[in-house]
């Protein structure tokens, strides 16, 4: 009867993802407890478990007892199944926990389970993964029983399961995203230096090569642009801009702003700011849509930045130098 209780409890614990061991710190709580619950309590006790012939050995107070589970009563059983339960529970939580606190920062694929409002829960198969309303791509809409990618950013601890959040509003989903898509960032050739993003309109991602024969934008955007494809295909339709990094400020803002064709930077280092000239003829294309294309340049670069040209600057001027015109006076 002690062998086939503690396969039971084994195959309970591989359901769990437990430890072998960590059953039988459960299965010996368990025991102790009942003991007590059956015999009266001590002051003292062990319990030691044979881990091939399911043998019992209790010592209460320096007595040794060989201890058969047909011995317990209701109540004792009760107990005993109701503390490992509790035990195994515990443990399983801390196992969950420790397992996807170590992936913060991967990618886990979920099937969307339920939803609370414009939160969606996730099943991950032994968890659950809540993707918060304003961790979605804007505009995007899932159905139950699809299957989704995302960026695991936090987890956190809770009295019950611990708490997995993801994203797919996150910069880091489409750095992740775009390591999946080019060997060459996971074998160290090329290196994500920042990705700015406004999720669902616009990322940029600012790349450089770690070895002088690679050009790192063309080997991110790949052949006929068919790597960044994949990644703008999974962000639903989002734009992504793969640029190359420069460790010079001006550079990298004129990178940034390509296709626009920028004529003079002016740098305030001691504040971040720069003043960028372009032709005026491309004053909204360096701006872009709503200014999103100079916000992420801002983003990207740690710069509060001004677009402007140079007739629009000299109108500037002369609005300035012209003399307010008086109003007459009365009577």
């Amino acid at each position: 009867m002690n062998v086939e209780f503690l396969e039971a409890l084994e195959e309970m614990a591989k359901e769990e993802g437990l430890e072998r061991e960590e059953l039988y710190e459960a299965v010996k709580k368990g025991l102790a407890v009942a003991y007590q619950e059956e015999f009266g309590p001590v002051q003292e006790l062990s319990v030691e478990i044979d881990r091939s012939s399911g043998d019992i050995t209790i010592v209460a107070d320096g007595k040794v007892v060989d201890f058969d589970l047909s011995r317990l009563g209701r109540i004792a059983t009760r107990r005993a199944e109701e503390t490992i339960r509790r035990e195994i529970l515990k443990r399983r939580r801390q196992v969950l926990y420790d397992r996807y606190r170590t992936r913060i920062g991967e990618i886990l694929n979920g099937s969307v389970h339920r939803f609370e409002g414009r939160n969606v829960w996730l099943n991950l198969g032994k968890a659950e993964a809540l993707l918060p309303a304003d961790e979605r791509i804007p505009g995007e809409h899932y159905r139950p029983g699809q299957t989704l990618r995302t960026y695991l950013y936090r987890v956190e601890e809770t009295q019950g399961d611990p708490r997995i959040l993801v994203s797919r509003a996150h910069p880091g989903f489409v750095r992740k995203l775009l390591e999946l898509e080019v060997p060459e960032i996971e074998n160290g050739l090329i290196e994500i230096v920042e990705v700015a993003r406004e999720p669902g309109v616009r990322t940029k991602v600012a790349v450089r090569a770690l070895v002088p024969e690679l050009d790192p934008v063309g080997t991110c955007v790949g052949s006929s642009g068919a790597r960044v494809r994949e990644v703008v295909k999974e962000l639903s339709g989002e734009k992504v801009d793969i640029i190359r990094w420069s460790d010079d400020v001006r550079e990298l803002i004129q990178n940034s702003l390509e296709p626009a064709r920028v004529l003079e930077i002016e740098l305030d280092e001691a504040n971040k700011k720069a003043v960028v000239l372009v032709p005026d003829s491309e004053l909204s294309l360096a701006i872009g849509k709503g200014g999103q294309n100079v916000r992420l340049t801002a983003k990207l670069t740690g710069y509060d930045i001004d677009i402007t040209s140079p007739e629009e600057r000299e109108r500037g001027r002369e609005e300035k130098r012209s003399p307010e015109v008086a109003e007459p006076a009365e009577g």
